[in-house]
């Protein structure tokens, strides 16, 4: 019994977080979040067969989700996340629901069972930072209204299937997942607003069809096994954010196409093993206000690059290079940077004392090169 709850209080629907129906007739709501709830969840669902929204996240709460919770079949509304419940996912009979949030918990095993009988209404689904595992590529066929999915940190396996293009968001990020994306995933009418496929093992070449989903906004492939060229039609997408391109495989030639995303905020095309001198082309991205171009293999000045043409920027980081010469002292001109890395290069010389104009610096790293650290390389 939650503490709060005066038992001596006849009226159940004037207890705190208790919601019911217009004829105080019946439970209809159970808002607990953040309340300190400690223990194992109680196991008299039975008792709530009108109940509609159960939330009792961030709190500590332990145990399994009990079986008695099906007889809620009217469920619409179920957040558990931010507890330490353990176990295998068991929803049976939810078949109802249409928000689903048990993220940040410990919960382990195979959802390619039960999954799919509780995602006939599902809008959202969010089962991030579990320990889940097993193949996710065909358990959604049978969510006609789902829309918004967050799988990422588990450790799901395998390929993702092909239905990507119908949902808004979708993130599968820190998981082992693995083999090629297919450009039938983004065919037909997209409406991908966020696609995360950050820091698992997918590979092969991406395809330019993602230039489909016309309101992709943030297109995260960040730590994957991606080779070749980055496809050209990423340009046409013109509400694209975010560009996370790092820790790859692709080839040093960026397309001029891109230099037409206006709504840029990040380009990150990190530890990609570009080597050489850097691209002329980064000096044009004057609408990017963070660039992240650390862990290549960039030789020579960055006086070609025209970076510090970039009045926008608030992030700059070309650490973990090769960069030679002296510090460029233009790069005081960019008024607006923040951050401004440039450690484990070959730089030498003086500090230029126009560094010293640059008001709004909040972080400024001139470490000088030595053995690689992979930790600090990672963004």
């Amino acid at each position: 019994m939650y503490t709060a709850w005066k038992t001596e209080e006849q009226d159940v629907c004037q207890w705190p977080g208790i919601t019911c129906t217009p004829q105080r007739s019946r439970v209809i709501g159970i808002h607990l979040s953040e309340s300190l709830i400690a223990g194992g969840l109680f196991g008299n669902f039975s008792a709530l067969t009108q109940l509609t929204y159960l939330d009792l996240s961030r709190n500590t709460i332990e145990g399994s989700i009990p079986y008695d919770l099906s007889r809620c079949q009217k469920l619409k509304h179920l957040n558990l996340s931010h507890n330490i419940i353990e176990g295998e996912l068991n929803l049976t009979g939810l078949s109802n629901l249409e928000v689903l949030d048990l993220s940040v918990n410990r919960i382990a095993g195979s959802i390619h069972s039960s999954f799919p009988l509780v995602c006939n209404s599902l809008v959202v689904a969010n089962l991030s930072t579990n320990k889940l595992t097993g193949r996710i590529d065909n358990i959604f066929s049978g969510c006609q209204y789902l829309k918004y999915v967050d799988f990422s940190t588990n450790r799901f396996s395998g390929e993702i299937g092909s239905r990507l293009g119908e949902l808004v968001e979708f993130s599968v990020s820190e998981n082992v997942l693995s083999g090629n994306i297919s450009a039938s995933m983004f065919r037909g009418n997209c409406t991908l607003r966020v696609l995360d496929l950050s820091e698992n093992g997918f590979g092969g070449e991406f395809p330019g069809q993602v230039s489909d989903c016309h309101d992709l906004s943030e297109l995260n492939l960040w730590g994957n096994n991606f080779t070749g060229s980055i496809p050209a039609e990423i340009g046409s997408i013109s509400s694209l954010r975010g560009l996370y391109l790092g820790n790859n495989q692709f080839s040093r030639d960026i397309p001029e196409t891109l230099l037409k995303l206006s709504n840029l905020v990040f380009l990150d095309l990190s530890r990609n093993g570009f080597g050489g001198d850097i691209q002329k082309i980064f000096g044009s991205f004057t609408q990017v206000k963070y660039l992240v171009l650390h862990g290549n293999s960039y030789v020579g000045g960055i006086y070609s690059s025209k970076i510090f043409m970039l009045h926008n920027l608030f992030r700059l980081d070309l650490s973990f290079n090769s960069f030679s010469g002296t510090l460029p002292a233009e790069i005081s001109q960019i008024k607006s940077l923040k951050f401004l890395i440039l450690a484990y290069n070959n730089f030498s010389g003086g500090i230029p004392h126009e560094y010293g104009n640059m008001l709004a610096i909040q972080v400024l790293d001139l470490s000088l090169k030595r053995t690689r650290n992979t930790k600090l390389e990672q963004h």
